[in-house]
């Protein structure tokens, strides 16, 4: 018998380039995986080139298929979304939705501010 997994929150730091198409940018807007709408596009690549990738949170639906992880825009229930490995820079994931904290580098400039 399988045994049920609990419903996972997810991190993924997927690379810049995962950004660049003006037809993924649609999707993730309509799921709700990222805010925003067409004017702030450019604004959005430009930052992520510059950091170096862009954070996609949701709910981990698998990550053990060959192609890539599914993941779940919040509050888009029923929709999945496939990120190609070779987009994927990092995976955070957590078995609850926990209050928003601040830690690493934005802590420490909370602090001196």
């Amino acid at each position: 018998m399988a045994t049920v997994q609990p419903s996972r929150h997810v991190l993924v730091w997927v690379d810049a380039e995962f950004l660049e198409s003006e037809g993924m940018l649609h999707i993730l807007q309509e799921s709700g995986a990222i805010g925003g709408g067409e004017q702030d596009w450019e604004k959005l690549v430009a930052a992520a080139e510059d950091s170096g990738g862009y954070g996609l949170a949701g709910m981990l639906v698998d990550s053990n298929h060959g192609a890539g992880i599914w993941i779940s825009p919040p509050n888009t229930p029923g929709l999945e979304i496939m990120i190609p490995w070779h987009f994927v820079r990092s995976v955070v994931t957590a078995s609850e939705q926990l209050q928003n904290k601040i830690f690493g580098l934005a802590r420490a400039g909370a602090r001196s501010s």
